[in-house]
């Protein structure tokens, strides 16, 4: 299992329909056993949207995301579907490699994972497979 903390460099979000439906973009950098970058678009559903402090809304929300970078000494890149909820303060989400999306040394890669907030920023938990 590999270890990695990602943190938000990049987000720019916009409501689609009222304050419920979102569309989100965001870029974050990763350190620990994955080395890179990520890019994600999100669709976000806010059950209960706080205007004064968006992080205490209440929301579902689904993405995909593209990681660029290095695991050990080996490069390339590959997709993840990134699902998850944030509902009361409640943190909940998971991705899963897209078998068939990487490239370089990642040609073969497939595995799946959670991530959590921590001090540091949010924890990747991935077990990675590799041909």
């Amino acid at each position: 299992m590999t270890t990695s903390i990602f943190n938000v460099t990049n987000w720019e979000e916009v409501f689609t329909i009222e304050k419920k439906i979102a569309h989100a973009v965001a870029t974050y950098s990763v350190t620990g056993d994955l080395e890179g970058e990520m890019s994600v678009d999100y669709s976000i559903f806010y059950l209960d949207y706080n205007e004064v402090d968006s992080h205490q809304s209440s929301s579902s929300f689904k993405g995909f995301n593209i990681f660029t970078g290095k695991i050990g000494n080996q490069s390339g890149s590959f997709a993840l579907i990134d699902q998850g909820s944030f509902i009361k303060n409640e943190y909940e989400a998971t991705v899963e490699i897209i078998e068939g999306t990487g490239t370089g040394d990642f040609k073969a890669i497939s595995g799946k994972g959670t991530y959590h907030p921590t001090s540091e920023g949010m924890e990747l938990l991935l077990t990675i497979e590799m041909e």
